[in-house]
């Protein structure tokens, strides 16, 4: 990848060699926000993680780069999610179990 400098790259170099941002967010300063990653396609487990980047760019009002963070998968922590479920028992038999059982009777 092209090296971006701060206050020398403009937001034009930049938008040409990586295309659109996934995020622009523009409230306080104009800050772009690629969202890069790679895995390998298995079919009975899960991906693994090839290659995943993170660069975020902030450019001042005349569109030059003024500040710039890369974060690598090092830099990331795991997110384990639960499987268990949540299971919600009601004695209650309201509208919508009405509507539901009036369109389902029968099948």
């Amino acid at each position: 990848m092209t090296k971006f400098e701060v206050q020398l790259t403009s937001r034009d170099e930049i938008y040409r060699v990586m295309g659109s941002p996934s995020i622009e967010i523009q409230d306080i300063n104009q800050v772009w926000i690629y969202l890069l990653s790679l895995k390998e396609k298995k079919v009975f487990e899960e991906d693994p993680l090839l290659f995943q980047n993170i660069h975020r760019f902030v450019f001042d009002e005349t569109g030059v780069l003024i500040e710039k963070t890369i974060l690598t998968e090092k830099d990331f922590n795991k997110i384990a999610f639960a499987t268990e479920k949540t299971k919600i028992r009601r004695d209650a038999y309201g509208i919508t179990d009405q509507l539901y059982d009036a369109f389902t009777r029968g099948q």
